[in-house]
């Protein structure tokens, strides 16, 4: 009776500590499904320059001594680099540009999709 007992005891120890186990994980669901939409109605001065200035023109291209010498503080520069396609192909690593910016794997699909929808609509100073 005592073995019974102990086995019992085991069992529920056990099934205690899975059931704890499994009960800990949980999924955010506004982490995993984004409630947020993706906004591709861009203009340059509400979502494109912020944009650039975030991610390209801080620490790497502007100032004095821009990275590749590649300027990105003004529309005018940002526009010349749309137009010569690097813009376009540094986002997405064509040509033998590398993706930028620099150490990330990119800019997110929403992102990207606002810069092309942007240079798309003719890369307006809008």
């Amino acid at each position: 009776m005592e073995r019974k007992t102990i086995k019992y005891f085991f069992f529920l120890v056990s099934l205690s500590f899975i059931l704890g186990i499994s009960s800990c994980y949980y999924d955010n669901e506004e982490l995993l499904y984004s409630s947020a939409p993706c906004d591709i109605t861009s203009t340059f001065s509400s979502r494109i320059a912020p944009l650039v200035q975030q991610q390209c023109a801080s620490g790497c291209h502007e100032g004095a001594n821009p990275s590749a010498g590649l300027l990105l503080s003004t529309y005018d520069e940002i526009k010349a680099c749309v137009d010569n396609n690097k813009f376009s192909n540094s986002l997405t690593g064509s040509n033998g540009l590398s993706i930028m910016p620099k150490g990330t794997s990119g800019l997110s699909a929403c992102d990207k999709n606002a810069v092309g929808a942007w240079i798309s609509a003719g890369a307006l100073n809008n």
